[in-house]
């Protein structure tokens, strides 16, 4: 399903998304750890290839095609995999390891995203593509932590 919206729009998540990217690649140069800091290429061609695989399965129509599925597509291919990602770096040596030593301030800082985030979300809900709850204007208030 193409969706119609303003080129700025698309634009502005690519830029969002490319400034993410860039921004949690200077968390993982200033990590305490020489490991993290010489694999941080790796995790961020990792996560460039999980979201071009995303990107992938919503052109094909992945996401919105057979909505009754159980579990959803969605969960099944989206949401699931992270949920595991973050369980393996939580309850792993390794993984508590890696997180351990992540400076927190800038982890703090990358969270400075949620700004532009939820202003594409608004543009969207302008453009009738997601609903108002989606927004802040709609008691979506990730943006406050943005701030």
């Amino acid at each position: 399903m193409k969706l119609n919206v303003p080129i700025h729009i698309t634009i502005a998540f690519i830029l969002t998304t490319i400034v993410t990217l860039l921004l949690f690649k200077t968390v993982l140069d200033n990590s305490k750890s020489e490991q993290t800091k010489n694999q941080s290429w790796i995790i961020i061609s990792c996560l460039i290839a999980w979201l071009a695989l995303q990107m992938g399965l919503s052109i094909n129509d992945v996401y919105s095609s057979d909505l009754r599925s159980f579990p959803p597509k969605l969960i099944r291919y989206g949401v699931l995999p992270v949920i595991l990602v973050f369980i393996v770096l939580f309850v792993t040596r390794r993984g508590k390891k890696f997180i351990d030593h992540l400076p927190l301030l800038n982890i703090t800082y990358l969270n400075i995203v949620r700004i532009p985030v939820e202003i594409i979300l608004l543009w969207l809900f302008i453009n009738k593509t997601i609903p108002e709850i989606m927004t802040f204007e709609g008691r979506n208030f990730d943006i406050l932590a943005g701030i």
